[in-house]
């Protein structure tokens, strides 16, 4: 059984209470980090480093950090090394955010996403691997960035 993080910060608490049972139900064991229903207020930049240090140290193959607008976890979580965040709107973002990003942490903005836009974009996101559906000049090209980037990491994360 696959494991997958979640966290959320008060602005998100719905959308991950809708996410994780639809993540169960699809076989995956979720871990919630972050602010709970009835806990202590946890902000953005804290639930979202969660998801992602845990994703960075290789505990998860993937994470879903969710706030208000999606702005700021996304910003969190790109400063983990091997973390390539994305914040995405439509299904359309989270298939390529697999297939040419190799997103391994979705973000979610709760104020803009309703739960069955989240779960048709967790769908897209799950089953599309990197480099699925380009040529294989593409998957060469798509697959030398992934390697620049995390040069570029090694040379800023000293």
């Amino acid at each position: 059984m696959e494991k997958i993080i979640i966290g959320c910060t008060r602005a998100g608490l719905a959308l991950k209470k809708e996410l994780i049972p639809y993540l169960e139900n699809k076989g995956f064991q979720v871990d919630d980090v972050g602010m709970k229903e009835d806990g202590e207020f946890v902000p953005y930049h804290k639930s979202a480093a969660a998801v992602a240090r845990g994703v960075s140290e290789k505990k998860f193959k993937r994470g879903i950090a969710i706030c208000g607008t999606g702005a700021g976890s996304v910003i969190t979580a790109a400063k983990f090394k091997g973390v390539f965040p994305v914040h995405v709107t439509n299904t359309y973002m989270a298939e390529k955010a697999s297939a040419v990003n190799n997103c391994n942490v979705l973000v979610f903005g709760e104020w803009l996403t309703p739960p069955q836009h989240a779960f048709q974009m967790v769908d897209a996101w799950l089953n599309t691997e990197f480099t699925s559906g380009v040529t294989d000049d593409w998957k060469v090209f798509l697959k030398n960035c992934v390697t620049e980037i995390e040069e570029i990491e090694n040379e800023q994360f000293k």
